[in-house]
């Protein structure tokens, strides 16, 4: 058994959460009763104006007998439950991010915000976007059936969990990364304001962003960067965390971070950055040893697990480079 106060432990945890409260939520099958329900007669003909191929609808509905509400979408049943665009989204495979882009956010559709609304002229062009996709699908699959479709539906929201997923993750590894900060700056008392104690940050569900520190230096907690040092208005150090456990996303992440790099060094020539990334690829070391933007780089599971991997890293940033110690 993993370690209970361990990183990965943790990640685990909330994978499970997710999974598990996003199948109680039954999206997929809240959409289908939507659709169900409608009660408004529908006008498919001209199929073209849909963007409904005749030999699909030939097949689907004349051959297989399928009720067209549940293979085809229709901006009457949209404009009706904006949260059916979840069924016909997933039901042709498309994801959330593959979806914003050809038709903007359908994020606060699907999820029925308050306040989301949905225009005649996006749920149309929602419609024949998805009746494009969906057509393509049936056309170019052997013997396709509406149970197929819903498998496809299942193994679509699982790509949407795992997006959210790898968001949770860069968000447990900053804030675990944050208050290791926090509690070695109280141990030291160098943190002069606020006042804090190690108590307060265990119950603290949010912890203040900004904190003064001794010798006029100022530490804030943000997105970019995800830690900065200054002291009168200049960059001293910056500390990107990058927590995803997916080896094929390393380039990406560590891509994203030196765009921070770069700009604090534009700022501040003296600025030393700080890559913590919890995984490391062979292309990943030789990216960071050639363009010379990185003045550390750690491995964010060593540095939260390991107290040699932790005294190495505030060393570095606390002694060498900030010198408040």
């Amino acid at each position: 058994m993993s370690d209970p106060n361990s990183y990965t432990h943790e990640l685990n945890l909330t994978k499970s959460l997710l999974i598990v409260t996003a199948l109680q939520k039954k999206e997929d099958l809240r959409a289908i009763r939507y659709i169900r329900r409608h009660q408004g007669r529908l006008v498919w003909e001209p199929l073209a104006r849909l963007m409904i191929d005749k030999q699909v609808w030939d097949y689907a509905i004349e051959r297989q007998g399928y009720d067209p509400r549940l293979v085809f979408c229709h901006p009457d049943i949209l404009l009706s439950r904006p949260a059916t665009s979840l069924y016909y989204r997933a039901l042709c495979g498309l994801s959330l991010k593959a979806a914003r882009s050809y038709f903007g956010s359908v994020e606060s559709l699907e999820a029925e915000k308050t306040g989301a609304r949905l225009t005649k002229d996006k749920a149309f062009k929602m419609a024949r976007g998805y009746n494009t996709f969906i057509c393509s699908v049936v056309k170019n699959s052997t013997d396709w059936t509406l149970e197929n479709g819903h498998r496809t539906i299942l193994a679509t929201l699982g790509i949407t969990l795992d997006g959210k997923m790898r968001n949770r993750v860069g968000k447990i590894a900053e804030d675990r990364i944050r208050r290791l900060i926090l509690n070695w700056l109280i141990e030291k008392d160098l943190v002069t304001a606020p006042r804090l104690s190690k108590e307060d940050l265990q119950t603290a569900e949010h912890i203040p962003r900004v904190y003064e520190l001794r010798q006029g230096v100022t530490m804030r907690f943000g997105s970019d960067p995800d830690v900065e040092f200054t002291q009168n208005d200049q960059a001293l150090a910056v500390i990107e965390i990058k927590g995803g456990i997916d080896p094929a996303g390393a380039l990406e992440r560590y891509g994203a971070a030196t765009k921070s790099f770069q700009h604090a060094v534009d700022r501040s020539p003296r600025c030393r950055n700080f890559y913590l990334g919890a995984v490391y690829t062979s292309e990943l070391h030789r990216r960071i040893k050639a363009d010379r933007l990185v003045e550390k780089s750690f491995d964010v599971v060593e540095v939260l697990q390991s107290s040699e991997k932790r005294r190495q890293f505030f060393d570095e940033l606390f002694h060498h480079v900030l010198r408040l110690v």
